[in-house]
This record gives structure tokens, sequence and C-alpha cells, in this order.
């Protein structure tokens, strides 16, 4: 279904810069550099087979063992250096992007890397894992010859509803339910998608983040709880709604640590799709006049972080999309209708998510033994969006918080979506400004 009717939606990236740190006088070459990446991505392979997955038939996920020279050529494929070329049934493209003057010059001091897994394998939460393991794997060589390639098939991670932990009534109502979900007609297969835009701003003030979590707490607030609030007070301002509408916010919620069994709950140690779904509404009168202190948004990040707290002591959250499976068609066909609209005004409803740290999952610095060190200066999770939804995000690194909007062309222009993301950068300054 992703990918016959929902292109735009099966596309998640996870960008990262990393710099190399030489600890003696050796240069570090593309061509190594691109081995390297290689043989870091086989044992990251090695480790988390589910990345090399395929689907087969619009329904099945399939693992398929092989050799080292089949491994070999699975890495031809899905490597890249600089320039890429199309994949045939690969759902992970790994893209290790250099700078010409450095090719040029032999010595490799900084390089990307672009990470694409489809979004039926993984989550955001198991891109950064992947990348985490892919960093760390370069830092550690070990060519994919050395493995016994078909071993690693004992490392393929159950399905989140598999290590999810559930009562005795959900798993009998699950038990229960038809194992083949009728779709209803559906209008045929995608047409190409109008392109995705990214806008993003990083707060680079000293303290910054810091700063705002303190004021956040003296109100009793969570971080998340005042950047969601922040967010809807922008969209409400830029779209004027009436007062009987609601500002509705779709968030997705990683389900690992707190409704998965061990060791799939531990640290990244889950790399496929583990998210929940939780959708807030908020009436438009809470933002309403907003007095000099804030007290709309600061009331409006008190109820969206009760919310948060509501949905932590929820049991059985990790069965929810299976159960509401019979309702696929229902929600496929809204979907399509969304893909489909025409361009409009702003509208009322967001995709948002509050990422956890960075350094929850990414270590950040990767030492090679006497040679060289990576470092992960700095990555950027992006989504497809074909829909009039903007897909907020929001995320911190190196004590730096970083805000992201995702658009589709379709429907806004990047200058309108840059006033929105400014505007809500402003507010945040604005909190710390009044303090």
């Amino acid at each position: 279904m992703l990918n016959e009717h929902a292109q735009g939606h099966n596309c998640p990236y996870l960008g990262a810069k990393i710099s190399v740190e030489h600890l003696n006088e050796t240069c570090t070459t593309a061509d190594e550099l691109k081995l390297s990446v290689q043989q870091a991505f086989a044992a990251t392979r090695w480790y988390h087979p589910t990345v090399s997955a395929q689907v087969h038939n619009s329904k099945e996920l399939v693992y398929p063992v092989e050799d080292a020279n089949q491994v070999s050529r699975w890495l031809e494929r899905t490597v890249h250096l600089v320039q890429s070329s199309e994949a045939t049934g690969d759902s992970a493209l790994l893209y290790l992007i250099v700078h010409p003057d450095e090719v040029a010059s032999g010595n490799i001091v900084s390089f990307d890397l672009l990470l694409h897994v489809h979004h039926t394998l993984v989550d955001g939460a198991g891109l950064r894992t992947l990348l985490n393991s892919i960093l760390h794997n370069l830092a550690k060589p070990t060519t994919y010859e050395s493995y016994n390639w078909g071993e690693e098939i004992q490392r393929l991670a159950p399905s989140a509803l598999d290590a999810a932990i559930l009562s005795d009534e959900v798993v009998e109502q699950l038990e229960k339910m038809p194992k083949e979900i009728p779709l209803p007609p559906l209008s045929g297969n995608a047409t190409s998608r109008h392109r995705t835009g990214v806008v993003m701003h990083t707060f680079e003030k000293d303290n910054f983040l810091q700063s705002l979590r303190d004021v956040a707490r003296k109100h009793g607030v969570k971080l998340t709880g005042i950047l969601q609030a922040a967010l809807l007070q922008t969209v409400y301002s830029k779209a004027q709604p009436c007062e009987e509408d609601a500002l509705t916010v779709i968030s997705g919620y990683d389900l690992r640590a707190r409704n998965l069994q061990k060791p799939w709950s531990e640290r990244n140690q889950f790399v496929g799709a583990a998210v929940g779904m939780e959708m807030m509404k908020l009436p438009v009168t809470q933002f309403k006049a907003d007095g000099p202190d804030k007290e709309s948004l600061w009331s409006a990040a008190k109820q969206i972080q009760q919310n948060w707290a509501s949905l932590a002591e929820r049991k059985d959250v990790a069965a929810g999309a299976e159960m509401r499976r019979q309702a696929t068609g229902f929600i496929l066909q809204m979907a399509m209708a969304e893909v489909n609209k025409e361009p409009s005004k702003l509208g009322l409803s967001l995709n948002y998510v509050s990422d956890p740290s960075g350094s929850n999952q990414l270590d950040g610095t990767y030492q090679q033994d006497g040679h060289r060190t990576f470092k992960l200066e700095e990555y950027q999770l992006v989504t497809d969006e074909s829909t009039p939804k903007l897909s907020c995000r929001s995320h911190s690194w190196k004590d730096q918080l970083t805000l992201e909007i995702s658009f589709s062309y379709k429907h806004y222009t990047k200058e309108f979506v840059t006033s929105v993301l400014e505007a809500w950068a402003n507010l945040l300054v604005s909190l710390l400004q009044e303090e």
C-alpha cells in the first residue's frame, strides 16, 4: 500500500555530517573511505539484518539469506559514493558524499552520510540505531567476507507487535481478528508526486536549549510541552481560524522503552518500526488573545504535558494500530484524499514529532585505534510529505536545539513555510527574553 498508493510516506532519510580527526600522518582517500563505509554497512547488516529485508508481493517482508559474494553485490547496489543509481528490490540505500576538493587532495577530513530505509522496515529511532552501528563499525573495520553469512538471521527482530507487552485480553482479541483485511476500491497507482521541501532552524546561542528547559520547568512542563504549544500558537496566528475550530496534532511516539519486552526495550536493540500514533486536539480559543505573560501558551503546554503523561500510563498501546486494522481501508482512503487535495490555506491539522536527545542513541565519537577518530558533528531526520499537513519535528544534539518542517510543494511555497518556522523559533526566543 505504501509503495503503490501512498508515495511520499515510505521515505524517511537520516543525514549526518562526520568529521575525521587523523591521529597520525596517514590520509583518508575517497576509495578507502567508500570501502570502509561498505564494510561498516555490511557489519550493520550482520548485527541488524532487518536493513536488508525486502517487500515481496506488496504484503510480505522477506530476508534473503546470502553468501559473501551476494553480500558484496548488495553493497555495490546500496552504498553510493556521491552519485546514486536506481536499485531494484533493495529497501535500504546508503550514500557517501564527499567534497570534490578533498577527493582531489587525497585526504578526506569530513564527509556526509545519507541513509534511507523503507518506512515499512524502520522508524526514526531505528534509523538512528543503524547510523550509530554504521559509525561504530566504520571505526572498527571488519571485511564482510569474515562473517558466516546466514547466521545473522538469528538476529532478525520480531515485529513490534510480537515483541510488545500486551495483556491477555488484548492478545485474545487479536487472535480473533481476521488475518486478511479486504480493502475498498482504490484510485489506482499513485501519480508522480510533487517534491518535498524542508526548512530547518538551529538555535546556536550558548545555553539556549538549557535555558528553555529551565523556563519550561519553572512553569511545570517539559521541553516537548512548550515546543508543541509554541508550534500550535504559531499555526493559530498564521491560520486565523474560527472560534469553533480546533487545532489537531498527530504525533508519533516510540514504543521501545515502555512497551516492548527485553531485550528489544534496551538501547539500540530494536531497529524495526515501533511507533504509536497519538492525536491531540486543543480548541483554538485556548490560544486567543494571549497576554504578555503568555498565560494561554503555558496553559496549552500544561495540557499537552498532561496528555503525554496520561499516554505513558496506558496499557496495550503497542497494539493500537493492529486493533484498528479493520479500518485500514477507510484510513487509506482518507490518506489518499489528503494527498489529492488541491492547494489551500494553512490547515489546522499537522504532524509533530519531538525526538529525544540524540545522545540517547548516538555516541558521537567513534575511535579507530591509533589511526583516526570519526566525530558526528550534526544529523537531521527528514520525511517525505505529500499531504497538506506540515510535518514538524524537533531534536537536540551537542546541546543545540533544531526545529524542522517538511512540506509538499504542491500545497505550500518554501517562503511561506519558512515564515512559519521563523515565527515558531521567534516565539521560543521571546519566552527567554521575557523571563
